[in-house]
């Protein structure tokens, strides 16, 4: 029966010895004489004459006394000293895998083990270390290398906008051929490559735009549109409002859609001056003639510019041959009232005009125009206003 209980003793130390573990179950008391322990910072801190419910991840056992029943073993953090059970013990004493020391033998040892779990500690504290100084250091190397870099883009960027400032003016803004719908034309309006902007306010956009009238008479004309997504998203216009940030805001003016409006009726007034200069008694849209059957057809479109109201119209012309020979003079006479800006079409599809077959060329030669008011104007081919 000993026997057995011997062999049970003995394979539960060579369980216990693989095992590499001792707790409560085999030893009564466990402390560290020396323990290291992984601060937040990743370094290693050490710990003294430490209480510990298992001991575990034994490195080696090196040494065992009898008198004390205490178990000297190293473990991947500790120097532990293990005081087995009596059961654990009577096994222990008799083994010859573990060396048997006391006193001061055991002591020198312990203080060995306990110098090389420093060495070994204080080692990695300093790979930690360095490992940390090598990395503040790649830090501010690579801050001041993006430092660098970020001043270089800058002073790029910054060139770069102030060549542009100087090659452009804030005021004219590259729009592109950009399809945008104006509230006061009531339509979709084609922006020029390039358009002066009075103000961009909020979600509007407010350009200027010479249009080209009768007699080929410019005038100025405000339109107002919806800042289209196509628009937004062009990167020149992008970059010139970017670039031109302070102008166009210094140069700001709040204008209100009904003072636009009136600007838009004084442009459209002083045009209308103009044309009235150049055309005082009114001009042709259109004319035409044809002798097809050898009888003269005829048709003409005009409009009044004089405050007067018309009330006939007589056109007076010639036509000739290809040599400049007369071969028939006359006029038609067309029928009002036509008013100021009003414009009307008279048409002959018919005449007592016959001519010889080799007429090619018509010239209006005069025009008397009948007012209302019994006034007459008579208007000589010098004088004549044509847009077509």
């Amino acid at each position: 029966m000993r026997k057995l209980v011997l062999f049970g003793l003995l394979l539960a130390f060579c369980l216990m010895v693989e095992a590499q573990t001792y707790n409560s179950s085999n030893s009564i008391t466990r402390v560290a004489l020396v323990y290291y322990f992984m601060d937040e910072n990743g370094f290693y801190q050490k710990k003294e004459n430490v209480n510990l419910q298992e001991v575990f991840q034994v490195v080696s056992t090196y040494g065992y006394d009898k008198k004390s029943h205490e178990l000297y073993v190293q473990t991947e953090r500790a120097n532990c000293i293990v005081t087995v059970n009596d059961d654990l013990h009577k096994i222990m004493k008799k083994s010859k895998s573990i060396p048997q020391m006391k006193g001061d033998e055991l002591m020198a040892k312990a203080a060995e083990v306990n110098n090389q779990l420093d060495a070994h500690f204080k080692h990695l504290n300093e790979v930690r270390q360095k490992h940390i100084n090598d990395s503040i250091l790649k830090a501010k190397e690579d801050s001041i290398k993006k430092a660098r870099e970020d001043s270089i883009r800058i002073a790029t960027e910054n060139k770069k906008a102030d060549e542009y400032r100087n090659t452009h003016k804030w005021i004219l803004y590259p729009t592109g051929k950009v399809s945008l719908y104006c509230v006061y034309c009531e339509k979709n309006v084609t922006t020029r490559d390039t358009s002066l902007v009075y103000k961009v306010k909020q979600d509007t956009i407010y350009w200027l735009e010479y249009k080209t009238g009768k007699l080929d008479i410019d005038y100025e004309h405000i339109h107002a549109a919806k800042i289209s997504s196509q628009l937004q998203n062009n990167p020149s216009y992008q970059y010139h409002t970017k670039v031109f940030a302070d102008s166009i805001e210094s140069n700001f003016n709040d204008i209100s859609v009904g003072v636009i409006s009136k600007i838009n009726d004084d442009y459209f007034f002083d045009y209308m001056k103009e044309l009235k200069k150049e055309a005082p008694n009114g001009l042709f849209l259109d004319w035409g003639w044809n002798d097809e059957y050898s009888f003269i057809t005829f048709h003409f479109d005009y409009m009044n510019t004089n405050k007067n109201t018309i009330k006939y119209i007589e056109v007076f012309w010639k036509v000739t041959n290809d040599v400049g020979d007369v071969r028939k003079t006359g006029s038609f006479k067309g029928t009002g009232p036509l008013e100021e800006w009003e414009s009307a079409s008279w048409n002959w599809d018919s005449s007592m005009y016959y001519v010889a077959g080799d007429a090619t060329n018509m010239d209006i030669t005069k025009v008397i125009i009948t007012y209302m008011n019994g006034s007459k104007v008579t208007i000589p081919k010098s004088r004549l206003c044509f847009d077509y």
